[in-house]
């Protein structure tokens, strides 16, 4: 046996064995010691379910099984607590070069490529974006990533990880064929809600980072003809049903109020208002200016993204405030409670379709404002939206909501609605 072929078997038994000895070993202590299994291998700070898996999507893709393997990696805390130690090790010195070289050698670059290329069409927020980015402070920034959570010019924070980073920098652009699966996906529910007399919507709401990316780190720009701007040119052209992503509404209202918690990846009250005002402007139902709904301030008690980065209540810097809003205090509501997963409302509001919003965290700042102007919701997240299948049936109005770094989870429930009927 000659040697490369020795070290090329070494490298295999090398390779099994890092894949296999984890399971095996945390299999065992899972048996033996099933706490001692949970606290090194249970990552808590994540306030998320684990992923399962989508049996009836495997035909179409098998990232579910992907998650549900990468969730329950035995060991999976103690790993990533490593991985984390080292990289911010490594980064904490980066840094401290980065800034002194970046202070030195980095001035704002103008955008020289043809404006036809990057911003064709005009996309919601375009315009508005322009002028954002013009207005944003031009000194060098160096990304600065803890827990997956970036800390952000004036101390405000954003997710790292989840997609978001992706978006903002451009990289994950969709290939054509996903796109096209994605405008035939909307297109098939749209004809079965024709058929049927029911309205869809599909609900982009946007990243915190495309809202706010005046207090983004300096980052290297991949594209401006981004993901969702690309998404979005094509449903406009293609799709048969209404596909909306506020960004436009967000930006606007941003000059004036803020409209995302400073700590935490959502939008607040008052962002959700006006997210809510972009769906009626689809529907054709009756708008009004949030901002007179407006009745004082109050603590932000959103703190999210600390959470993520393990930060005990104790460090964390509570300076954060939002609006008060008092929406249509006339009408009363019946049900309402933001906190549950599935969460049916009464009310008498002025528009009796019953209306059914299947979606993420970001629906739960819209429903205190829907729930008031529809006499019967349903809001269900997508996790739990098989336990609503009567509701997605009756339902005169349908609304299909993702955040934009989860996109595809939109267009993963939609086919699950149309499996529904």
């Amino acid at each position: 046996m000659n040697i490369t072929n020795l070290k090329n078997k070494i490298f295999i038994l090398v390779f099994l064995a890092v894949l296999t000895l984890p399971w095996i070993a945390g299999g065992v202590l899972r048996l033996v010691a099933p706490e001692a299994y949970k606290s090194i291998s249970v990552v808590e700070t994540e306030k998320r379910q684990m992923q399962e898996i989508e049996w009836s999507n495997l035909l179409n893709t098998g990232e579910s099984v992907s998650g549900f393997i990468d969730d329950r990696i035995p060991f999976r805390f103690t790993l990533i607590s490593w991985y984390k130690s080292l990289n911010d090790a490594i980064d904490g010195q980066y840094q401290k070069a980065a800034m002194a070289i970046g202070q030195k050698l980095y001035t704002a670059k103008e955008d020289t490529v043809e404006r036809g290329e990057t911003n064709k069409p005009i996309v919601p927020g375009e315009q508005v974006q322009d002028q954002v980015e013009e207005a944003a402070d031009g000194n060098f920034y160096p990304l600065s990533v803890y827990q997956d959570v970036i800390v952000g010019r004036e101390g405000w924070l954003f997710l790292y990880g989840e997609n978001e980073i992706e978006c903002y920098t451009g990289t994950n652009i969709l290939s054509e064929e996903e796109t096209r699966h994605y405008i035939n996906l909307v297109n098939q529910l749209q004809g079965i809600c024709q058929a049927r007399g029911k309205q869809l919507y599909v609900y982009i709401a946007p990243n915190k980072s495309s809202v706010y990316s005046q207090y983004m780190p300096t980052v290297d720009i991949a594209t401006n003809f981004r993901r969702i701007q690309q998404l979005y040119q094509r449903m406009q052209d293609e799709a048969t049903a209404p596909f909306i992503y506020p960004l436009l509404e967000e930006l606007q209202a941003s000059s004036y109020h803020q409209v995302y918690y400073k700590y935490d990846s959502h939008w607040n009250h008052l962002g959700g208002l006006y997210g809510v005002n972009a769906l009626y402007a689809a529907m054709g139902v009756e708008q009004t200016d949030p901002a007179q709904w407006i009745v004082g301030t109050q603590d932000a008690d959103k703190y999210e993204l600390y959470t993520y980065m393990g930060m005990p209540d104790s460090m964390v810097t509570h300076n954060d405030v939002e609006a008060t809003v008092d929406y249509r205090p006339e009408i009363e509501v019946k049900g309402l409670d933001v906190e549950k997963m599935i969460c049916h409302t009464t009310s008498n509001g002025a528009n009796e379709k019953k209306l059914c919003l299947i979606g993420d965290s970001f629906r739960v700042n819209m429903m205190p404002y829907i729930s008031k102007d529809f006499t019967n919701c349903t809001f269900v997240h997508r996790d739990y939206m098989s336990d609503v299948k009567s509701d997605i049936k009756n339902a005169d109005i349908i609304v299909i909501e993702a955040v934009e770094r989860y996109d595809y989870e939109a267009f993963h429930t939609i086919q699950r609605v149309i499996n529904i009927f």
